[in-house]
């Protein structure tokens, strides 16, 4: 489902040879011919029996732990995995030569960036460094390939295929995209991630705004072929536009010291509180937002040497209402990090609205300051 640029496609079908699963299920038998004497170890570890585990016919699956599994067959760690990989590319080589199931190749961007923001959280919650490599590549990706050289924000498009792009992205594409730059931002601490964010929160206001009610339309005001234009309110199987944009709005307000942009959020919660307090389940997003008004965000700005180590570790920890921003010398461009020093052993300021504690430089410290 990735493709060799870094985006992500849109579907893979089930279904090949008119089979549902036949390119990827296996059977017992199947496996004992292209593994031989292996078979038996990889068929344990992976749950195959004769009976399968779907419609007679096997889905791989891991019952065990790699470290479980080795220590019940007096087996090193080391060892099982380089066996097990061995077997997994010699399926791999047999499966290639099936028909592969067909595939859907549009890349679009909000769903790109919802990928973007999943790899994040993965990254976060996990520390595997190949989620946080794969979330800034599909950034980079959007970024590049939905650039508009006349502007210096995406170009409002879509989807992308082969270099053939279809115009005009919607609101909750923009919304996506925007949370997804801050997402990356404060797992990389890249600036450019956030100036891009509040160049695309900009064009959002300028094409996708409506004063009168402060929410925004779903399609941009230059998309002309549209009989009228219809705001998107409902947190369905993807949160909506709107709701999102409070999410954005609230976290950028603070990140790049936009007071309109914080006002603008809290507008908006207080034209939808009586909806949301009804209807909860409905607009899941907007409750989350409701609850970052109601226990403002937690601004944690970090400075120093190790700034950036100890920024991931505050990420891991349970902390859902907070903004980071850090850096390994001071920096004054940022409006969280402008007029703090830094240390060697890096000082962790929390604030509120921009008026900050004593800082602090051991993450025990931290939790104790932000629990208290």
């Amino acid at each position: 489902m990735t493709s060799p640029e870094g985006g992500f496609y849109s579907a893979q079908d089930a279904d090949s040879e008119g089979v549902e699963g036949k390119f990827f299920v296996w059977d017992k038998s199947e496996i004992e011919t292209i593994l031989g004497d292996e078979a038996g170890l990889f068929c344990e570890f992976y749950g195959v029996t004769e009976a399968g585990n779907w419609e007679e016919k096997n889905i791989l699956w891991r019952p065990y732990t790699y470290e479980a599994f080795a220590a019940d067959r007096n087996i090193k760690v080391d060892a099982l995995q380089n066996i097990l990989i061995g077997n997994a590319e010699k399926l791999l080589e047999v499966r290639s030569r099936r028909i592969w199931p067909s595939l859907d190749n549009k890349i679009l961007l909000g769903w790109n960036a919802l990928m973007s923001s999943a790899y994040t959280a993965a990254f976060t919650a996990l520390g595997h460094e190949a989620y946080r490599q794969a979330a800034v590549r599909n950034l980079d990706f959007l970024a590049s390939n939905f650039q508009n050289p006349q502007r210096s924000t995406l170009n409002p498009q879509q989807s992308w295929r082969h270099s053939a792009s279809q115009p005009f992205a919607f609101l909750e594409d923009y919304a996506y995209l925007i949370a997804a730059l801050v997402d990356v931002y404060q797992i990389t601490f890249e600036r450019h991630y956030l100036q891009l964010a509040g160049e695309c929160t900009d064009y959002v206001f300028d094409h996708f705004h409506d004063p009168e009610s402060e929410m925004f339309f779903f399609t941009d005001i230059d998309q002309t072929d549209i009989l009228f234009r219809k705001k998107d309110l409902y947190d369905n199987a993807t949160p909506s536009g709107n709701s999102t944009m409070v999410y954005n709005l609230q976290r950028l307000g603070i990140l790049l010291d936009r007071a309109e942009w914080r006002e603008t959020a809290s507008k908006m919660l207080a034209n939808m509180r009586e909806t949301v307090e009804k209807y909860p389940l409905s607009f899941e997003r907007w409750a989350s937002a409701m609850l970052n008004e109601a226990y403002p965000l937690q601004e944690i700005a970090i400075i120093g040497e190790n700034a950036f180590e100890k920024a991931l570790e505050i990420q891991r920890g349970f902390l859902p209402n907070k903004v980071i921003s850090a850096s390994q010398q001071p920096d004054d461009t940022q409006p969280l990090l402008a007029g703090k020093p830094g240390a060697a052993d890096a000082l962790i300021y929390v604030c509120r609205d921009f008026a900050c504690q004593r800082p602090v430089s051991t993450l025990k410290d931290f939790w104790a300051l932000v629990n208290s």
